[in-house]
Formats: structure tokens, C-alpha cells, sequence
């Protein structure tokens, strides 16, 4: 079983260039699990005996304080999440559930803080995804500080919708729900900011969306690399990638 799972890893970011006695310690004890959408993985306030590496599917984090409840970003498959917590032995800071059908694994929390303290390698992997996390969550804290709910709505349909989209529908990949947990408001407010955007071109219908003109939405958004990160990211590693023949 611990050779499946190694080969299911393997090339996500945090396991790169370990070796293969690492992988086998880490993978100790792994199991693979699928679940439905809408299942509860854990809450906050658990100290969880697992990390969890998404392999299929996607993932939101979400918390909830005397009845409200806000949505924390969304988990994508290859991340691996959870580990501040299982390496300090912290109480996990939020809740998640799969918002799609999704399969990963879990590798025994009590292994990763094994290998840190013995492989450099890995200890290196895990201290660039912690610091990575930081990032994001500084650029989401300036994101609904310092932006309307029109604009944090018109840079997520930047990130979201590919520009070779123009014109067409795209589906989005969570419910509108979801989306108005992530973006810090309530589904009544996340329909009249697409209205309040329609004449920069943006359309919606059920759960798809348009972009007539994204050169006009752009304007609007006024998007910033240090804010707007899965962009700028995805931007980047498109830049460092080996042209195809």
C-alpha cells in the first residue's frame, strides 16, 4: 500500500526531490480516501492525527464564529493542507469540506514531524509551503480590506476565467454560495455586485459566467500581483515552463 501512495505523491511540491527512504516514512500508515461533495473532512478546534494531500477534486476551508459563517479560500488539487497545524501539534484553525467528488491522502501527522527533524530536504519543501500559505493569507487579508465587493468579485473572474474565454460562458467552479462565503458577503450582495458589473461586460446565468470584454474589467478590477496571487503565480510558472517543440 505504502508504494501506492508513494507514486501518488511523489510529485506533489512538498515531496519533491525527497528521497525514497523519506517517502516510505512518510507514508507509514497512508490511506487513500474518496468522498462525495459536501462531506465534512474536519473541524476546527481538532488536533488532527492526519495531513491531507488532495489528489482529485477541491476543497474549502470555512470557518464559523456564534452562527456566522465565512468562507477561508478554496483547496486545489496537488495542495497539501493542514500541515501548520499537525507539525506544532496546534488545533486546527478552520474546517473544511470537499465542495466537489474528491480523493486524497492521508499521511499520519506524527510521520511528517518525524522527517522534519532528520530530513533537510523535506524540512525545506515544508518551511517554502508554510511560508507560501503566509503569503496568501496577507494578500486575502488586503483583499477585503482594501477593495469593494464589486472589485474583490471582478479580480476573482480574473483569476478564474481564462482571457482565451472572451464571450463565452464559463462555469464556475463552486456554487454561488460558496463563492459568497469566500468573497466575505451573502448571496444577495454577490448577485447585485454581478449586476453591479455588467456594464464592464461580466454576465451570469445559474452558475456560469461571461466576459465580454476583459481589457474594460480589468480597469475596473485594478488587479495587483501582491494581491491577486494564483494569478501571478500561475502567471510565472507559465513564463518558467520549457517551451513545447
Amino acid at each position: 500500500m505504502a508504494s501506492a501512495v508513494i507514486e501518488l505523491i511523489k510529485d506533489a511540491p512538498l515531496f519533491r526531490g525527497v528521497t525514497d527512504d523519506t517517502l516510505r516514512a512518510l507514508t507509514q500508515g497512508s490511506f487513500v480516501q474518496r468522498y462525495p461533495a459536501n462531506v465534512s473532512l474536519f473541524d476546527e478546534g481538532e488536533v488532527s492525527p492526519f495531513v491531507y494531500v488532495l489528489l482529485e477534486g477541491q476543497i474549502e476551508r470555512f470557518s464559523v464564529h456564534r452562527g456566522r459563517e465565512s468562507g477561508l479560500g478554496f483547496i486545489e488539487a496537488g495542495a497539501t493542507f493542514i500541515l501548520s497545524a499537525a507539525i506544532t501539534l496546534q488545533p486546527n484553525s478552520y474546517s473544511a469540506r470537499t465542495l466537489a467528488n474528491s480523493r486524497f491522502v492521508l499521511l499520519p501527522a506524527q510521520n511528517l514531524r518525524a522527517v522534519f527533524q532528520t530530513d533537510l530536504r523535506f524540512a525545506q519543501n515544508l518551511a517554502r509551503d508554510v511560508a507560501e500559505s503566509e503569503c496568501e493569507v496577507l494578500a486575502e487579508l488586503k483583499n477585503q480590506k482594501l477593495r469593494t465587493m464589486a472589485e474583490r468579485l471582478a479580480n476573482w473572474i480574473l483569476t478564474t476565467v481564462p482571457a482565451e474565454a472572451q464571450g463565452e460562458w464559463t462555469r464556475l467552479p463552486m456554487s454561488k454560495q460558496a463563492l459568497a462565503l469566500y468573497l466575505g458577503t451573502t448571496p444577495e450582495n454577490l448577485w447585485r455586485s454581478f449586476v453591479a458589473l455588467e456594464p464592464y461586460g461580466v454576465g451570469v446565468r445559474r452558475r456560469e459566467v461571461s466576459v465580454a470584454d476583459f481589457a474594460k474589467l480589468t480597469d475596473f478590477a485594478g488587479p495587483n500581483p501582491l494581491i491577486d496571487r494564483r494569478k501571478a503565480r500561475s502567471d510565472a510558472e507559465r513564463m518558467a515552463a520549457p517551451a513545447s517543440d
